[in-house]
């Protein structure tokens, strides 16, 4: 019989993370420590920490701050709020509410919010499928309309319009702008493998599919949600009970922010049988963060 590993409770975080020399320390060896070179003289190693500062200096006197391009440079917010929002987020399958976090942080209302905000979109920057698919493989393809999106400009809530793929345990979402096939099919063939047989409903925005090398088959949701041959649409289902489940807890999502929400839930979902290394994941993996890498991570989630 194997045993179980130790899940990361309140009381390993504690202690691997006790103040915030810890979690500096962390992050600088994941961006630099022995494997980076100096961004100066190209050299590894020979760094030594600045007393009193949160930067580091090479041999070659070049200095760097470990956190710069990363969601936390320039946060008034102390890195160990940082990390503990961090161990929330990958602690919960159905995520957050800022004022959870406000109230576990004792900080106000507009950080709580933005730190949930930098978190999602930190999320959004994990490693993500690019397509689904291929011979021998299906794809399951639906949308699904969010209703009561707060709207940004104060007008009447809007209601959004998302695309779902899933495969193989993994899915892929964003948001679009109609169900015209004019809009889904080239979405759909720019991130479905060629020989991939798809399923869908009998949506008309799908139906040309097949004209694109694609074995199609749709399956009529007025009889059931299967065709009688395993044929069947009820993965992609499954996620988009995910997605309302949280919309749900958030209780109100504007559509500025929506994109960064299913960044949330996508990274999550397709997590979902690693739950115990999504913080690891969150806390070792910094990718660029600037308003060029910004727009990329949105068009990520937004096809619209």
């Amino acid at each position: 019989m194997i045993a179980k590993t130790k899940p990361f409770g309140i009381i390993q975080f504690f202690e691997r993370f006790p103040d915030e020399d810890a979690c500096l320390e962390h992050i600088f060896e994941t961006r630099f420590g022995t494997h980076s070179p100096c961004p100066s003289c190209g050299e590894l190693g020979h760094w030594s920490r600045i007393k009193r500062t949160k930067k580091w200096r090479h041999a070659c006197g070049k200095h760097i701050s470990p956190l710069r391009g990363t969601v936390m440079y320039r946060s008034n917010l102390s890195l160990m709020a940082w990390f503990y929002a961090f161990f929330l987020f990958a602690n919960t399958s159905i995520g957050i509410r800022a004022g959870f976090i406000r109230r576990q942080l004792g900080i106000g209302h507009k950080s709580s919010n933005r730190l949930c905000q930098m978190i999602r979109i930190h999320m959004a920057a994990m490693a993500r499928p690019q397509m689904l698919g291929g011979e021998g493989k299906t794809v399951q393809i639906d949308e699904v309309y969010l209703r009561y999106i707060a709207n940004s400009e104060g007008g009447p809530n809007d209601a959004v319009i998302v695309l779902g793929l899933a495969c193989d345990g993994q899915v892929m979402s964003a948001i679009v702008p109609d169900r015209k096939s004019g809009t889904l099919i080239p979405l759909l063939v720019a991130r479905v493998k060629p020989g991939s047989k798809v399923v869908t409903d009998t949506l008309s925005g799908y139906q040309k599919l097949a004209q694109h090398g694609f074995q199609h088959v749709q399956i009529n949701h007025s009889i059931a949600f299967h065709d009688f041959r395993g044929h069947t649409t009820n993965n992609i289902e499954a996620y988009w009970a995910t997605v309302r489940r949280m919309f749900r807890a958030a209780r109100q999502v504007s559509r500025e922010n929506l994109w960064t929400f299913l960044a949330e839930i996508e990274f999550k979902y397709n997590r979902r049988d690693t739950k115990d290394s999504i913080f690891e994941e969150l806390i070792s993996n910094f990718p660029p963060h600037d308003p060029e890498s910004y727009r990329t991570l949105q068009g990520r989630f937004d096809w619209s």
